[in-house]
C-alpha cells in the first residue's frame, strides 16, 4: 500500500506549526489525529475561498481537500473521502497538470475502493495522459494495470505490469519490488503459481526495508506455495504474516484481512474446515466493522466462507454467504470474471451436495460463465499460462454429476481442446455447436465416444465417463471406472510390455505376475464394455475422444468377453482432440493425389563427449541404429506416387525437413523419438511454469540428433533434434497424413480436457489432417512389413484411420499362443491415429498384399554364370 506521506509533502505550505503536527500524526501512523488536523485545515482554505473566491485559494482549498480524502481513505472511509476528493479535482481544474494528476489518482483509487472499477479506470486513463513521463507516469499505470486486473481484462494488465516493471531503473529497489509483487499477483490469478512465487521470491531479494510491503510479498509467496502443494512452507510463512499484520496494523485491522484469507486457504486446502471458517468469518467481521455490509472487499472472504461451511456440511449457511458474494458480484464486478464463475460453481456444487431442485440451473449458469471466461483468456498469455488456467478451472466434473447426458454432451463440446483450436485458428477462440449439430454429421453405422475424466462430488476421487452420440436419440452418458483403477492397470500392461520385449531381445527375467490378455481384459471391462452395451449392433465405425491417461490405453487390443481383440469387432476406431473435430471440412487432398516426403534414418552418428549425467545426452549416447528402417523406405518406395522424396540418413535431416516448399500428400518419418518426463501423479494440477520442460520432454530424433552437444541450445534449425514446437512451424499446411515410424511417438503429457501435448499435437499444428503416431516402443525390423499393409490399405481407400485399424485386426488375430499375442501387441497395437476431420466409412478395405516380385537384380548378376554352365552343358551332350 502506497504511504500517505508522499501525496501530502505540499501540505507543508499551510504553515509551520499545522504542518508539523500533521507530520507528527502521519509518523505516528494516527490517522485520527492526522484527519482532525486536516478537517480543520480545510475549513480554513474553504472559509478563505469562500471570500476571495481566486483561483489561488482554489488550488489551495483543493489541495486541503484532496489531503483529507487520502487520509480518509486509508482509514478505510472511502464513502467520506469521495465527496472530497470530487471537490478536489474541480477545485484543482486550473492547477498544474501534474496537480491534476494527483487529485484524479486518488479519486480513482477511491472509488475503486467502492467498487466502481470502471469509472476508476476512466480516471486512471486521465491520470496517464496528464503524466506524460516520469516516476509518477509508472504509478498511474501500476494502478491502472490493478484495476483492468480486477475487472478480468487480464491481457492488457499483463501487459502493464511488464512494461512499468521493465521501466523501473535497478537502483529503485523498492518501486522494482513493488512492480514485481504486481506482476506476481497478476501470474497467481490466471493460475501459474510457480511463475508467481518466483516473482514474489525476486521481489524479495531487493534490499527493501520497507516492513508493509515485505510482509505482503512474503504472504503472497506463501499462497503460491500452497497452490503448488508446499503446505509445510506455506504454513509458516502465513502464520507468520498474521502474526506481523496484527501488529504493524493494529490501528486499522482491516487490512489483515488479505493474511487471514491465506491462513483460512491454507486450512480449507487441509481439510480444517473449522478453523478455515473461523479465519474467514473474522475476515468478514473486520471488513463489516470497516466498510459495512456493502463493500466489495468482502467479495473473496464471503465467497471463501462459504466454501469453509460447505465443506463442513453446513449448506444452508454456506448458501447465505456465497449469495451475499454473488450479489456484490453483479453490482461491483463485470459478469465475464474469474470470481464471479468460480462463486457460481461454489453456489452450484452447493446446491447439488445438499439436493436443491435447482442444481441443474445452478450448473447450467456455473458453467456458461466459466466458459466465457475461458473463451477472454484461452486466447491470451503465454502457452504455458493458457495451460495453467485449464489445469485449475474444472468446468466438466459438476455436469457430470447431474448424469444428465444432453447437458454433458454440450460441455465437452464446448470445452475440449478449447486452447488446440484457438491455436489452429492463429488466436480465435472456436465456434462452439450443440450436440445435435454433431449428430447430423454421424453416418450410419457410426458414433462419437466423448469420453472425460472428472472429480466425482461423493468422494473427491477422479473418475472417467463417456457420451455416446449415435445418429438418432439423445446422446447417452456412460460412467467408467476411476483414475485410479486406469493408472493401476496401464501400469502393469507397460510392465507386461517391458518384460515380453526384453524376453524377445534374449534376456532371461522374471516375468510379472499378470499376463497381457488379463490386464487387457480388465481395461476393457472398465473403460470400454459399459460403452459397448450402449452401441446398437450394426455400429462398425467410431470415433473416440479421449481424455487424461485415455489417451494411453491400448485400444485394439482390448480383450472383450469372447477374448477377442477389440479390432475385430469394429471397422474401425479413429482418435480425435474434440467431437468439434467432426464439423470440419473433410480433407482436399488424398493420399495419392501429390508426392509424398519419406525421411528414414538407419544410422545414428554418436558424440564422443561425455553425457555429465544429462538424461537427454545420456539418452542419445545409447541410441541404436534401425537397419529396418532401410528395408521399410524400400517397401515403400514402391508404392509412393510418382516424384516423391526419399531422404535417407544424412539426407535425413532437419533443415531438409524445414525446406519443404510445397506440402506432400503424405510425410513418412521412419526414425527415433523421445519421451524423458518424470511419471507424474494423477491427483496434482501441473503447472506449466514449474514444468516447463514437459512443453519439450519430447521430440523427433533425426540423423545427427546424438551429436548434440551439452552447450547446444534448446531450439536450433540445424541439430536435428526436433520438439513439438519446432514441428509445428513446419510447412504442412495442405499435408493428408503423417506416419511417425518412431518408437514413443505417441508419448506427452495429457492435460485434461485439452488432449495430449506432444509430437501429435505438434504435426496438427503445421497443418496435418490425419497422424499415425505409436504408444511405447516397437522393434524397427517389425514395422516394414506392418508399414507396407497399412499403405497398400490407405492408398485402395484413401481411409488412413480405417486402414490402420484394418491392418492391426490382420496382425494381431493371426496369433494363437499367448507369447505370440504378446510379441503382436507389442510390435503391431501401439499405433494410434489422430484425426481433425469427419469420420470417413466405408465397407472393410480389399487391397491384395504385394507379392513378392522376381528378384531380377539377382537373376541379372547370375546370368553370366548361369550361361556359363549351360554352354558347359550342352558341350558335354554334345561330346
Amino acid at each position: 500500500m502506497t504511504s500517505p506521506l508522499r501525496p501530502l509533502t505540499f501540505l507543508l505550505t499551510l504553515g509551520i506549526a499545522a504542518a508539523a503536527e500533521l507530520d507528527g500524526a502521519l509518523e505516528t501512523n494516527d490517522l485520527a489525529a492526522a484527519e482532525a488536523e486536516l478537517e480543520a485545515l480545510v475549513a480554513d482554505w474553504e472559509t478563505a475561498w469562500q471570500k476571495s473566491r481566486s483561483a489561488a485559494d482554489a488550488v489551495e482549498s483543493g489541495r486541503a481537500l484532496q489531503a483529507l480524502g487520502i487520509i480518509e481513505r486509508q482509514a478505510g472511509k472511502a464513502d467520506e473521502a469521495l465527496p472530497h476528493l470530487q471537490s478536489a479535482v474541480e477545485r484543482l481544474a486550473t492547477d498544474t497538470p501534474a496537480g491534476q494528476a494527483d487529485a484524479l489518482e486518488a479519486l480513482a483509487l477511491t472509488v475503486q475502493d467502492l467498487g466502481q472499477a470502471a469509472e476508476a479506470e476512466k480516471h486512471l486513463r486521465q491520470v496517464i495522459e496528464l503524466r506524460p513521463e516520469g516516476a509518477e507516469r509508472l504509478q498511474g499505470l501500476d494502478h491502472l494495470a490493478l484495476t483492468l486486473l480486477a475487472q478480468g481484462k487480464y491481457a492488457e494488465a499483463g501487459g502493464l505490469f511488464r512494461q512499468t516493471l521493465d521501466a523501473t531503473p535497478a537502483e529503485d529497489a523498492e518501486s522494482r519490488a513493488r512492480r514485481l509483487g504486481q506482476l506476481g499477483r497478476y501470474f497467481h490469478v490466471l493460475g501459474s503459481h510457480a511463475k508467481a512465487a518466483d516473482t514474489f521470491r525476486e521481489a524479495l531479494a531487493l534490499d527493501v526495508p520497507n516492513p508493509e510491503l515485505r510482509l505482503s510479498l512474503s504472504s503472497q509467496l506463501a499462497l503460491s506455495n500452497l497452490r503448488l502443494g508446499k503446505t509445510e512452507e506455506a504454513r509458516k510463512e502465513m502464520e507468520d504474516a498474521v502474526q506481523q499484520a496484527s501488529e504493524l496494523y493494529e490501528s486499522a485491522p482491516f487490512r489483515i484481512v488479505p493474511f487471514l484469507n491465506n491462513l483460512g486457504a491454507l486450512d480449507l486446502s487441509l481439510g480444517n474446515a473449522a478453523n478455515a471458517r473461523t479465519s474467514f468469518a473474522k475476515a468478514v467481521e473486520l471488513l463489516e466493522k470497516s466498510f459495512g455490509k456493502d463493500h466489495p472487499s468482502l467479495i473473496t472472504p464471503l465467497n471463501n466462507l462459504g466454501s469453509a461451511e460447505q465443506a463442513e456440511g453446513n449448506y444452508q449457511n454456506a448458501e447465505t454467504s456465497l449469495r451475499r458474494a454473488a450479489a456484490l458480484q453483479e453490482k461491483h464486478l463485470p459478469k465475464v470474471h474469474l470470481q464471479t464463475a468460480e462463486t457460481a460453481r461454489n453456489l452450484a456444487r452447493n446446491a447439488l451436495l445438499s439436493g436443491n431442485p435447482d442444481a441443474p440451473a445452478e450448473i447450467d449458469r456455473a458453467t456458461s460463465l466459466g466458459i466465457a471466461v475461458l473463451d477472454d483468456l484461452i486466447v491470451h498469455g503465454s502457452e504455458q499460462e493458457r495451460l495453467n488456467f485449464l489445469q485449475r478451472h474444472d468446468l466438466v466434473s459438476l455436469p457430470c454429476a447431474t448424469g444428465d447426458a444432453p447437458r454433458i454432451a454440450n460441455v465437452l463440446l464446448a470445452t475440449k481442446a478449447r486452447l488446440f483450436d484457438a491455436m489452429l485458428a492463429g488466436g480465435k477462440a472456436a465456434t462452439v455447436p450443440g450436440w445435435q449439430a454433431v449428430q447430423k454429421s454421424l453416418p450410419p453405422g457410426t458414433a462419437l465416444v466423448d469420453a472425460c475424466r472428472f472429480t466425482a462430488t461423493d468422494d473427491e476421487e477422479e473418475h472417467y465417463g463417456a457420451i455416446i452420440l449415435l445418429p438418432e436419440g439423445s446422446p447417452k452418458w456412460v460412467p467408467l471406472g476411476s483414475g485410479e483403477d486406469l493408472q493401476r492397470w496401464l501400469a502393469a500392461f507397460r510392465d507386461r510390455l517391458a518384460w515380453r520385449a526384453t524376453s524377445l531381445a534374449g534376456k532371461n527375467t522374471p516375468p510379472p505376475a499378470l499376463k497381457l490378455r488379463g490386464i487387457l481384459r480388465s481395461l476393457h471391462q472398465k473403460f470400454w464394455e459399459p460403452i459397448a452395451r450402449e452401441l446398437p449392433e450394426g455400429t462398425q465405425h467410431v470415433a473416440f475422444s479421449p481424455d487424461g491417461a485415455l489417451h494411453f490405453l491400448p485400444l485394439p487390443a482390448l480383450m472383450d468377453e469372447g477374448m477377442q481383440p477389440l479390432c475385430s469387432r469394429f471397422l474401425q476406431v479413429a482418435t480425435l482432440t474434440s467431437g468439434r473435430d467432426l464439423l470440419n471440412p473433410p480433407a482436399s487432398t488424398k493420399l495419392s493425389g501429390a508426392p509424398w516426403e519419406l525421411l528414414g534414418v538407419s544410422e545414428f552418428p554418436k558424440s564422443t563427449a561425455p553425457a555429465d549425467g544429462n538424461r537427454l545426452l545420456e539418452m542419445l549416447a545409447g541410441l541404436d541404429d534401425m537397419p529396418g528402417t532401410a528395408d521399410e523406405m524400400d517397401r515403400l518406395e514402391k508404392l509412393a506416387p510418382r516424384d516423391s522424396r526419399f531422404l535417407r540418413n544424412d539426407q535425413a535431416n532437419e533443415r531438409a525437413l524445414a525446406s519443404i516448399t510445397k506440402a506432400p500428400a503424405v510425410l513418412h518419418l521412419g526414425c527415433h523419438a523421445f519421451f524423458l518426463a518424470d511419471d507424474l501423479s494423477p491427483a496434482t494440477a501441473l503447472d506449466f511454469d514449474e514444468r516447463a520442460d514437459l512443453l519439450h520432454a519430447g521430440g523427433l530424433l533425426l540423423h545427427g540428433a546424438a551429436l548434440r552437444k551439452a552447450d547446444s541450445p534448446l531450439f536450433a534449425p540445424d541439430d536435428d533434434l526436433l520438439y513439438p514446437a519446432e514441428v509445428a512451424k513446419l510447412p504442412l499446411q495442405g499435408t493428408r497424413l503423417v506416419t511417425l515410424s518412431s518408437c514413443e511417438s505417441g508419448a506427452g503429457t495429457a492435460v485434461s480436457g485439452e488432449g495430449l501435448l506432444g509430437l501429435r499435437r505438434g504435426f496438427a499444428l503445421a497443418g496435418a489432417r490425419e497422424v499415425v503416431v505409436a504408444l511405447w516402443p516397437v522393434s524397427d525390423r517389425s514395422t516394414p512389413a506392418f508399414m507396407e499393409r497399412f499403405y497398400q490399405l490407405a492408398l485402395a481407400s484413401d481411409r488412413p484411420a480405417q486402414a490402420l485399424w484394418q491392418c492391426q485386426r490382420e496382425f494381431l488375430t493371426r496369433t494363437t499362443s499367448d507369447d505370440d499375442f504378446e510379441a503382436a501387441v507389442l510390435r503391431y497395437a501401439p499405433f494410434v491415429l489422430s484425426q481433425n476431420t469427419p469420420l470417413i466409412t466405408g465397407q472393410e478395405i480389399v487391397a491384395a498384399p504385394t507379392k513378392p516380385g522376381l528378384p531380377w537384380k539377382r537373376l541379372a548378376l547370375g546370368l553370366p554364370l548361369l550361361l556359363f554352365l549351360a554352354a558347359r552343358l550342352f558341350k558335354r551332350k554334345a561330346a
